[in-house]
């Protein structure tokens, strides 16, 4: 059976799905099984990949379930504003979810563990983390019956839909029901829905403190209930160490031969990445190519030119390493780099930026390169650079036997024609990578016209290193 497959937009590990597994049930519960698997679907995903509690979605599918449950439930073409009734269902959800003690399992006991409200909200901050790495919380005040929490979601995410501040309210409210308290009362009373200018959201929540004495019959089933819960909870909890000790070891293999990037992106969202198929984003190339190499080859023994090679790639993915790069792959003596953004928050111009400057680097520490072959009895190395920046496709490529993630298209057909025309020891770039590199780096050798096969000609600069490292 084929695994789905989802895009990572949606799957990024922002919301843990224990929140999601809350609104999942309220909504079932309210609207009908088939009402949500409609809504969930529409946003991008399934009933199925929310149901696992392990995984995680996006702010990006928040978002994108917020509208369709605006549409599916409201009747609405896009999320309303705050006011609308329809967020009552977001702030219900969250308060159910702290009744349903079976179905939060070791976490409602956590929760509990904390024996009074103010308790809690002193560890809101630590708490809340655990389900959502992209909003920070913090108590800003707290006095006998009241705690004010300040919400901030941090750069570069917003969320723009009110469904979260709601739930956020939920949660408060549903707080002090842990210990059979009232429910607490909320005041918003900063919220960057109903107020643009500010980047943060403000609670006051007013709460009943006494430490709960809960009667006998209540102690007994809860202690019958950490019965129930804690046996399946160690059980689980070494399954998962298992688990994690096998997937870190596969990991530390993987990571020898992919980028780190895409080494997350599988651990996030196997299904998608290591599946055939690409997505379309933009990015710098650099190429990089040995000058005559392959006589080397003819007139060195293999045991040397690997030892000659190695020692230039250690220092050549260092480099790289530190500009962000990504070595996509190796030709023998050439390489390919690719710098792009994950979270599409990176400018092209930075991008183009930090491939040229990553290139200078390179070329900066060949003199030092060359006195290490010189003792290895080796002729320096004469280093040719091409750097293009523009769209490129990216993703799987080959058959579902045999994968090769990389990316294609015309900027790295450019990037290799320009290596292709570098002098040795020279970088050749289109004009728009300099754009936010600063002069003083480099000595703008020359400029002229290349034949890009399929594109025609293109202007390029050529470059060296002002500082030779």
């Amino acid at each position: 059976m084929t695994q789905r497959s989802y895009d990572p937009d949606l799957t990024r590990a922002h919301l843990s799905n224990r929140f999601f597994s809350g609104l999942v049930h309220y909504f079932s519960r309210e609207f009908g099984e088939e009402t949500i698997a409609a809504i969930v679907e529409a946003a991008g995903l399934s009933l199925a990949y929310l149901s696992d509690e392990t995984r995680w979605t996006s702010v990006e599918f928040d978002r994108r379930f917020c509208d369709a449950a605006a549409r599916h439930i409201a009747g609405l073409d896009t999320a309303p504003d705050y006011h609308h009734s329809l967020w009552q269902h977001w702030r219900r959800a969250s308060a159910t979810m702290f009744s349903r003690r079976e179905a939060m399992g070791p976490l409602w006991l956590l929760l509990w563990s904390f024996e009074r409200p103010s308790r809690l909200f002193a560890e809101i901050g630590n708490l809340y983390t655990r389900g959502n790495q992209v909003t920070s919380m913090e108590l800003v005040e707290q006095r006998p019956g009241a705690a004010v929490i300040r919400a901030r979601m941090r750069e570069p995410y917003r969320v723009d839909r009110p469904g979260t501040c709601w739930s956020r309210r939920g949660v408060f409210e549903a707080i002090p029901t842990l210990w059979g308290l009232p429910p607490a009362r909320v005041e918003h009373t900063r919220c960057i829905h109903q107020d643009r200018a500010v980047d943060h959201c403000v609670y006051e929540v007013h709460h009943e403190d006494e430490r709960a004495r809960e009667p006998d019959e209540e102690l007994t089933r809860l202690r019958a209930q950490i019965r129930r819960i804690i046996p399946t909870f160690l059980e689980s909890v070494d399954r998962q160490y298992t688990e994690h000790r096998e997937s870190q070891l596969a990991e530390r293999k993987t990571a020898l031969y992919l980028p780190s990037q895409l080494v997350e992106a599988i651990r996030i969202n196997p299904e998608n990445e290591l599946v055939l198929g690409g997505q379309r984003t933009a990015g710098a190339v650099l190429i990089a190519d040995i000058k005559d190499f392959t006589r080397r080859c003819q007139t060195t023994g293999a045991d040397a030119v690997l030892a000659q090679l190695n020692l230039y790639y250690a220092r050549f993915d260092a480099l790289i390493a530190r500009h962000g790069g990504i070595v996509d792959k190796r030709m023998g003596d050439g390489v390919m780099v690719v710098f792009i953004s994950p979270e599409r928050t990176a400018e092209l111009a930075d991008l183009g930026a930090a491939a040229v400057r990553s290139g200078l680097d390179l070329l900066a520490a060949l003199p030092a390169i060359g006195d290490e072959l010189r003792a290895l009895g080796a002729a320096p190395f004469q280093v040719r650079i091409g750097v293009a920046v523009g769209p490129l496709v990216q993703g799987n490529l080959g058959s579902p036997s045999r994968m090769e993630y990389t990316v294609i298209g015309d900027t790295v057909n450019v990037a290799a024609r320009l290596e292709s025309a570098a002098s040795p020891d020279h970088l050749l770039a289109l004009p728009q990578c300099l754009a936010r590199v600063d002069p003083a780096l480099y000595e703008r050798v020359d400029t002229r016209v290349v034949r890009a096969k399929g594109l025609g000609l293109v202007e390029a600069v050529e470059l060296r290193p002002r500082f030779a490292g």
